[in-house]
């Protein structure tokens, strides 16, 4: 047996063990469904910036980043803008969510809508999307984790058992103490993602020869004239974003389609990705936060400013590196990859197997360093681990206790909890193993879904005048949108839509929420009633009272507005365009003012640019700031009343 199979069994067993030795610690000091779920609204600040951080990013940041890096290069590449894209939204909508399940006693965000709402259907909506969302992300996680640990292994162990290991795992550490489990686990899964992808990044700096020779190989992959994988564009759009809006034209429907990733497409998928961000399995966590300034933290120091550093200086090494080393068949043959350490079969067909690789290559060499890789990537998966307290939780009290079981306890909650968190693992688990080569797909989609909470949330924290048999019915048409532009469209209806995934070049996250604002406002309008306004009212006065807008605040407000839409136009709009020559030739090396390629540049410019533009919106003018007025809970549990 090899000795990089020694070391992931003992790696793996101590890490294991590990998260369920946290579990059973603190299997006897959760007592009720507030601290059970969302830890007595008390989660200290360093631990709500590690597990935000790792929910949003970890798993998609380690696997599907790289991998769609390599597959469309420079253009997908600045989707890594998303940091700040996501932390924009964040701005937007979590410190008004936070103040309103501190003040009323909110444990999920469906109590919170329906309260506000005074509706049964938006409460059920808000689990809809809440459970279409986190089955196929949870999917998604679950397959590449087995993936990485069928290769790595050498398929001594299969893809679905590897997944159904893995689920296992984290199902019962969850079971056994909820939330109080991530403390400590989810805490460790964020540093060891973060080491894992800068070592991972360091590998592949190190394989393609360092720095200059990555940069001088890609001056040459854009003179490439075959077509980028299934459409009809060269890899000349390796390193240029190709135009604004396009006809989606696929070369063979039987292949792959990963996009054309123009502007129109790297903007609405960075709004697709900020959809963890709103969904309802992160309004959870941050109702869990001790403090609101730690929200702010989070955006500016965590998600913009680290994150970023990573995903445009390692991540896009990992990605659009490994097209040097053996992984695209095209780039093979026309002699301009550098080695041939992974397999060529890669991109397009196999992406999901592209970091596993890279780590099955360094376990050749260093079974120690190969362990220690193989448990960031486990770890990558499990630091999502919100997703499934979060769902779990709203079908127990927002379907099961509110519909069925109204007098339940808190022992009770609890073990229904537990109950629903197996069943939810087993359609998660039966999806991954049903899609292996689906993978993305359900990731996109699970996006696409999670966004249709932008328009109730728009509701609640700024627009009293939706109504909600107008929000109700948006939901509905945006979940519809979705699959109808989305891959699970193409299968399920086939020739009866003449369209492709992503029409236009757009995202479906966008199709959808575009869909539903429109559903939502005409409805909003046609059934005004001054009753439901005068009780919604009240949720916004609530607001008002606690808004830290100083004279100086309102001066810099339009300032404000002009510069974020002007960061958004250049960063991930039309602008982007821009910097395609703007610090060079892309098929010149010695064009290039620093070295590297423009869009590159472009990238790091704007990305330091959006720190300091979220910095000036979380701290300068209060939106993730602590109200000056001391907010006094109604209630611990709102649920706790019925």
């Amino acid at each position: 047996m090899p000795g990089k199979i020694y070391s992931l069994i003992i790696f793996l067993t101590l890490f294991w063990i590990y998260c369920l030795y946290v579990g059973f610690k603190n299997h006897k000091k959760t007592f009720t469904p507030v601290d059970f779920f969302i830890y007595g609204r008390n989660i200290p600040s360093w631990v709500y910036v590690t597990v935000a951080t790792g929910t949003i990013f970890s798993c998609w940041i380690f696997f599907v980043q790289p991998s769609l890096m390599l597959l469309n290069g420079f253009p997908y590449a600045s989707t890594s803008l998303s940091v700040v894209g996501i932390s924009l939204v964040g701005l937007l909508f979590l410190k008004k969510q936070w103040m309103l399940s501190k003040k009323f006693g909110f444990v999920t965000p469906a109590e919170m809508f329906s309260t506000y709402f005074k509706s049964d259907l938006i409460r059920i909506l808000i689990v809809v999307i809440g459970v279409g969302f986190a089955i196929p992300f949870i999917a998604m996680q679950l397959s590449l984790a087995g993936i990485m640990l069928s290769i790595v292994t050498d398929n001594m162990i299969g893809s679905g058992s590897a997944s159904l290991l893995l689920g296992c795992i984290i199902v019962v550490y969850l079971c056994l103490s909820g939330i109080r489990s991530l403390i400590f686990i989810d805490t460790l899964n964020f540093l060891l993602t973060i080491f894992g992808i800068i070592a991972l990044g360091f590998v592949v700096y190190d394989l393609v020869g360092g720095w200059n020779l990555l940069n001088e190989s890609l001056s040459r992959i854009s003179n490439i004239k075959e077509s980028l994988f299934n459409i009809k564009e060269s890899y000349n759009s390796y390193l240029t974003v190709p135009g604004t809006i396009k006809m989606v034209e696929i070369l063979d429907s039987d292949l792959n389609y990963g996009g054309i990733w123009t502007s129109s497409m790297i903007l609405t998928f960075v709004l697709a990705i900020s959809g963890i961000i709103i969904s309802p399995s992160f309004s959870m966590l941050v109702f869990s936060s001790r403090e609101v300034k730690s929200i702010g933290t989070q955006h500016v120091w965590f998600s913009s400013f680290l994150i970023g550093f990573i995903l445009i200086f390692f991540t896009s090494a990992i990605g659009i590196g490994s097209i040097f080393l053996g992984s695209n068949e095209v780039v093979n043959q026309t002699g301009n990859n550098i080695s041939n350490v992974l397999p060529g079969n890669i991109s397009p067909d196999n992406l999901g197997g592209l970091v596993p690789h890279i780590i099955n290559v360094i376990g050749e060499y260093s079974p120690l360093f190969f362990g220690l890789l193989l448990i960031c990537g486990i770890a990558s998966v499990q630091s999502a681990s919100i997703i499934y307290i979060s769902t779990s939780a709203l079908l127990t009290r927002d379907v099961l206790k509110k519909f069925f079981i109204q007098n339940m306890n808190g022992n009770e909650q609890i073990f229904s909890f537990r109950i629903i968190l197996m069943v939810l693992f087993i359609f998660s688990l039966i999806l991954s193993i049903q899609s292996p080569n689906s993978v993305f797909d359900l990731g996109s989609f699970a996006l696409g879904i999670a966004c249709q909470m932008f328009v109730p949330l728009l509701a609640i924290c700024y627009f009293p005048w939706f109504t909600k048999n107008g929000v109700a019915l948006g939901i509905v048409v945006g979940i519809i949108t979705v699959f109808f532009t989305e891959q699970i469209g193409q299968v399920m209806f086939g020739n009866l839509i003449n369209w492709e995934k992503w029409p236009l070049t757009i995202h479906s996250a966008f199709w959808g929420v575009l869909f539903n604002f429109i559903s939502a406002v005409v409805i909003s309008f046609i059934t005004q009633d001054t009753k439901e306004n005068n009780h919604k009212s009240k949720i916004h006065e609530f607001f008002s009272d606690h808004r830290n807008l100083s004279m100086s605040r309102r001066s810099l407000k339009p300032s404000a507005w002009i510069v974020t839409v002007a960061w958004i136009f250049f960063s991930i709009g039309p602008g982007l365009l821009i910097g395609n020559q703007m610090f060079g030739n892309p098929n010149n090396v010695e064009s290039w003012s620093f070295g590297m390629p423009s869009i590159w540049v472009w990238q790091i410019i704007f990305w330091l640019l959006g720190v300091v533009l979220v910095w000036f919106l979380a701290f300068k003018m209060g939106m993730s700031t602590p109200s000056d007025k001391t907010i006094i809970s109604q209630s611990e549990d709102v649920g706790g009343r019925s």
